[in-house]
């Protein structure tokens, strides 16, 4: 680390630069310009930005070739484990996408192993090039009374989470309802946070009017699930800082970005980014250039994602390039589709034309994350949907369109016939059956049919998913759902595919049924193939990794399966399968 002696003599000259590069074009984000210039570096910091005449000196001179310079991406929400790599894994991966400054919530790994699993997670991060940032996460399970996962967390465990050496804030609040109603439970936590006087993320999806107001006058003061130009506009009226996905970017909520009349509580974010969007898309790149392509200036879309989620996180000298602030930088040549050429962290140069030119640390985390699937065998007759008597029932089933990740409830009659072992069960031929076991010790389970799937053979069984992860079984047939789930449980966590008796793949995810230990292109090679195994055996849809993991999200509207049954979100109720049997509608 530099002193601020030598910054400043390399700023009047007095000295040599550690590093100038030149002949680049600058993006100033603090008055949306873009300047031809140098840029001299002091160690990590920023030394001076602006024309510069030789002669100069410097131990290092980069040249741009004309490439714009922007400050490195800061991304200010997001889940590491949704990649299903290590932090240094990842690491490499978003690095080579200019993102250098990330806050992780770890809800995911806080799921299945609570603190050490946390902790775990920070002790990986920590040493790496890419700033990693932790949050406590605050809502688990993200749906109580409708879901069960690892671990829960009340006020005593926010308190030792948020004050782990290290964290950074509370991880996004999903409990949007129980905010909303003054539940004393999730307010509980909130009000710790509160007492720590650290930032607090939300997740405010249905609210709007006086709820919304509600969860805002808690002191949460982001959102990550807006939609809309309306919504953008009334959060920003009551102190928002308002995190745009690309899976919520649309032309209308683009335009109210451009207009918005105050524009430093607009960041762009990532959320969840499953490996094959980033290794083959990128990473916060990626959502800067979706919403370019949709219409927002390119200079601004660089402002919020840089200097405007650094704002948030409360990170002061991180998101510009400015003299004394940090050196992270990032060269490309096409503001409008920003793929670095060259990435620096703290003055240092890390990746160079989209490679790792840095060793990266890589602790051993199978000591703790190891172990972590306690389930047992699941059998066909497990998965067999009982019914009252043979004939005609009317079912609660799950709509989906196989594009979008939305769904609906829709009520259809299906045929109840004998059952192999006598009694009367579900003919659910034509509808993808999902079942969702506890992987925790309670021997309990929830059964969903899902319409607009077309016609499956064989099944897929996850321990990847969302929030409570527990393991989550697709298929067409009770044989090879049992099969798969069996596979992934004696795996101990991660991804099979199976059909006709016969497992085709199982990629195991050891460290808490999350994440792998392979590389990340030894990852994506093995994900592509079991999505080509997926579509061979009429498993398809536009975007099925997400769609597996929202399937069982307990959260997310507006009728989903858990462990626990079948949940309609919106109204947190649960719902029969069989609804009525013939003759009572």
């Amino acid at each position: 680390m530099s002193t601020l002696m030598h910054v400043v003599g390399a700023t009047q000259g007095r000295r040599p630069f550690s590093c100038l590069i030149r002949n680049v074009r600058i993006v100033n984000v603090f008055n949306d310009t873009v300047s031809e210039g140098c840029i001299g570096l002091e160690g990590d910091r920023i030394a001076y930005v602006g024309p510069l005449e030789p002669p100069y000196e410097a131990a290092e001179i980069l040249d741009g070739g004309g490439c714009y310079a922007l400050p490195g991406f800061v991304d200010s929400h997001m889940h590491l484990e949704s990649s299903m790599l290590t932090p240094a894994h990842f690491a490499r991966a978003a690095l080579c996408c200019g993102t250098t400054t990330v806050a992780a919530d770890p809800h995911e790994i806080g799921n299945v192993l609570g603190l050490r699993g946390v902790q775990a997670l920070m002790d990986a991060a920590r040493g790496l090039p890419l700033r990693v940032l932790m949050m406590a996460p605050s809502t688990i399970p993200s749906a109580p009374g409708f879901e069960d996962s690892g671990y829960s967390v009340g006020a005593a465990e926010a308190a030792e989470l948020l004050d782990l050496p290290g964290v950074w804030g509370l991880g996004e609040v999903m409990d949007f309802r129980g905010v909303a109603d003054g539940e004393e439970r999730i307010l509980s936590v909130t009000q710790e946070a509160l007492r720590r006087g650290c930032i607090m993320d939300g997740h405010a999806s249905l609210l709007t009017g006086r709820d919304l107001q509600a969860f805002r006058a808690t002191g949460i003061d982001s959102d990550h699930t807006l939609r809309t130009a309306e919504k953008l506009e009334e959060e920003l009226a009551l102190g928002f800082t308002v995190q745009i996905q690309a899976n919520a970017l649309n032309r209308e909520l683009v335009a109210a970005m451009n207009a918005a009349p105050v524009q430093d509580r607009i960041c762009l974010v990532t959320d969840d980014v499953p490996l094959p969007r980033l290794m083959r898309q990128g990473h916060l790149n990626h959502v800067v250039t979706e919403a370019v392509a949709l219409g927002l200036d390119p200079v601004r879309a660089v402002r919020f994602a840089t200097i405007n989620p650094a704002r948030r996180l409360r990170l002061y000298d991180v998101g510009g390039i400015a003299p004394g602030m940090r050196a992270d930088l990032q060269l490309v040549r096409d503001l409008r589709a920003p793929r670095p050429e060259l990435v620096l962290c703290g003055g240092e140069v890390v990746c160079r034309e989209g490679r790792l030119v840095k060793a990266l640390p890589q602790p051993d985390l199978s000591d703790v994350l190891r172990s972590s699937v306690r389930c047992a065998p699941v059998r066909p007759e497990d998965l067999v949907i009982a019914a009252p008597a043979v004939g005609t029932a009317l079912v609660n089933v799950i709509a989906q369109d196989g594009v979008s990740l939305h769904t609906t409830r829709v009520q259809r009659e299906l045929p109840v016939v004998p059952g192999e072992n006598g009694g009367a069960v579900l003919d659910s031929r034509g509808y993808l059956k999902m079942a969702v076991f506890n992987r925790y010790g309670k021997a309990q389970h929830g059964l969903a049919l899902i319409e607009g799937m077309g016609q499956v053979r064989g099944a897929v069984a996850l321990t990847y998913g969302h929030d409570a992860h527990n393991l989550t079984v697709y298929g067409g047939n009770d044989a090879d759902m049992a099969l798969a789930a069996n596979a992934v449980i004696e795996a101990q966590g991660g991804i099979c595919a199976a059909q006709d008796g016969t497992v085709r793949r199982c990629i195991p995810l050891p460290l808490a049924g999350l994440m792998s230990t392979l590389p990340p292109e030894e990852l994506l090679e093995e994900l592509t193939a079991f999505l080509t195994d997926c579509g061979e055996m009429g498993v398809s849809h536009a975007d099925l990794m997400s769609f597996f993991t929202i399937m069982p999200l307990a959260v997310s509207p507006e009728i989903k399966c858990t462990d626990r049954g079948l949940l309609d979100v919106a109204h947190k109720r649960f719902l029969p399968l069989i609804e009525k049997r013939k003759g009572e509608y």
